[in-house]
């Protein structure tokens, strides 16, 4: 139950990213470039990539090697470390037989990866973010040149708008399947007992940075009974 209460939010929003607003076809023989890739929305991200959209190229960010293991083994074929510099260097050393197309910003400030993204991205290519910022330094840059396409998504938009809400039990249906088949991965990382202290265990994680997948809150964890739950 913790394991299915992990993967629908994450999922829908990086399946809408990926599928809905950037538009990437199935087969492609192009690349992403998702930053951030061990956290909760750039592991399924890769996931999706590479199942779903069966792209021959997903290079993510990570900076530890266990953080580098787990994206890998969520789907990336590549990994950067986004905590050193110049990021189109680092994928330019990677010899890549396809060009990055896509780009998929799941980590704040988005403006922090604006001017490496229009340098990464080829040309007529989609730059897709979830994380809002009040400063998007495009001019200079090369999205103009590239002509690139930037492109916001948000999970609650559909619901907010009452637009196509039909879609999400939809998107579900099939990561049920895949999940059934064995093709896709939960993303849980950690689960806490589901009590006040475990809610706020799992922000401090969270707030702290540097947290792998999803944290979880369970009732059958740490020796936690169902009556305790919520305490």
């Amino acid at each position: 139950m913790v394991q299915a209460a992990a993967m629908p939010l994450t999922w829908i929003t990086a399946y809408e990213a990926l599928v809905e607003r950037m538009g990437i076809q199935k087969g492609e023989q192009v690349g992403i470039f998702i930053v951030n890739g061990s956290g909760g929305v750039g592991s399924v991200a890769s996931q999706i990539a590479r199942t779903v959209l069966e792209l021959p190229v997903v290079v993510t960010t990570t900076s530890r090697d266990e953080t580098t293991k787990f994206s890998k083994s969520m789907g990336a074929t590549h990994t950067v470390n986004h905590r050193e510099d110049d990021l189109p260097g680092q994928i330019e050393k990677l010899r890549l037989k396809v060009p990055i197309k896509y780009i998929f910003i799941t980590h704040t400030p988005t403006s922090k990866y604006i001017i490496d993204a229009a340098k990464i991205c080829a040309p007529f290519g989609k730059v897709c973010s979830i994380v809002q910022d009040k400063e998007m330094p495009m001019y200079g840059t090369e999205f103009l040149a590239k002509s690139l396409t930037f492109v916001w998504a948000l999970l609650g938009t559909k619901p907010y708008y009452g637009v196509d809400v039909e879609s999400h039990g939809a998107i579900l249906k099939e990561l049920a399947a895949l999940v059934d088949e064995g093709k896709v991965k939960c993303h849980l990382a950690e689960t806490l007992p589901l009590t006040a202290a475990g809610i706020r265990e799992g922000h401090k994680m969270i707030e702290k940075g540097g947290v792998m997948g999803k944290v979880g809150l369970a009732v059958d964890t740490e020796g936690l009974k169902e009556g305790d739950a919520f305490t």
